[in-house]
């Protein structure tokens, strides 16, 4: 008896232990891939700087969701840049996804996946500097003022290409030419002055169509975006002055930093955006009034 005992149990520890194994077996990391078109990038490819990068990325969770896309740039000298580090939660992702060359040589363009087991996996490709790359022009235009959601006298939209500010009448005609707007709040107990764009609105986020509700009306909400991380890597006054050129501009924005506005958009700050056609540019503030029915005066240097 005992021993079919001993015999009974040893078969039930070991049908435990060959369903585990081939439960673990069956965790399978997540598959990715380029795109094939022509139209996107290639590996080995040579663009020039301020070029697009037109990466296309397919994803497939094979044994549960993906949870985290990654896109990170390998310098030849080792090191790391994060472009795009994003949650989501989903058997499959099919991505467009646009950058922009950069002044560095050579780059090793990664992508990876992890899924909900915390397994992962990567794809890479590598991109060169055109060497006979030159940098391009800038439009300069030294002094803009902009009003608040409740200043009469000045414009809240601006079209940053040539410097034209519109109120809303005129913004509504030329919705397509609209890459900011500005707007006035208190965030945490602080005034703040606040850079925004039209397309705010579609990027969870309602300040922008609160104090100007009739840009849910618009049939283009232009979408610039803002790296936040000036306060950490603050451009001096004096090399914003002296671009001649847009290679200031392509160096001072890091995409993983870009938002959908810049809080406390105040008097010095010197501010790195895109805009939704892939243009740089830096704002300069030269004033920022804190009440509603107040202007904030900018300088500002965009790629032509």
């Amino acid at each position: 008896m005992k021993k079919i005992l001993y015999i009974t149990a040893s078969i039930f520890f070991i049908s435990i232990f060959i369903f585990s194994c081939k439960k673990d077996e069956e965790k399978i990391p997540p598959s990715i891939n380029f795109k094939t078109s022509a139209n996107y990038t290639q590996n080995n490819g040579v663009v020039e700087v301020g070029g697009v990068l037109y990466f296309g990325i397919q994803a497939r969770g094979n044994s549960t969701e993906i949870t985290n896309f990654t896109i990170k740039k390998v310098l030849e000298n080792g090191s790391v840049i994060t472009v795009m580090d994003t949650a989501l939660y989903s058997m499959n992702l099919d991505l467009n996804k646009i950058c922009y060359q950069n002044v560095e040589d050579k780059v090793t363009w990664t992508f990876s996946v992890m899924d909900r087991n915390h397994l992962s996996s990567e794809i890479s490709m590598v991109v060169y500097k055109d060497q006979n790359s030159t940098f391009g022009g800038i439009f300069y235009y030294p002094s803009i003022k902009l009003g608040y959601q409740n200043n009469t006298q000045y414009g809240h939209f601006l079209d940053p290409y040539t410097g034209t500010v519109y109120f809303e009448d005129s913004a509504t005609t030329n919705q397509s030419k609209i890459d900011v707007l500005c707007y006035y709040i208190v965030s945490n107990n602080l005034p703040s002055p606040v850079l925004s764009s039209p397309g705010e609105m579609d990027n969870f986020s309602t300040e922008a169509q609160t104090y100007y509700p009739y840009i849910a009306n618009w049939t283009t909400r232009k979408y610039t975006l803002w790296d936040i991380s000036v306060d950490d890597s603050p451009i001096s006054e004096s090399a914003f002055d002296a671009a001649q050129n847009d290679s200031l501009l392509i160096v001072s924005y890091n995409d993983v930093w870009g938002k959908k506005k810049f809080k406390w958009a105040t008097s010095g700050k010197i501010i790195p955006f895109i805009t939704s056609a892939g243009k740089k540019g830096l704002v300069k503030v030269k004033n920022a009034d804190n009440t509603d029915n107040g202007t904030i005066e900018i300088a500002i240097k965009i790629q032509q």
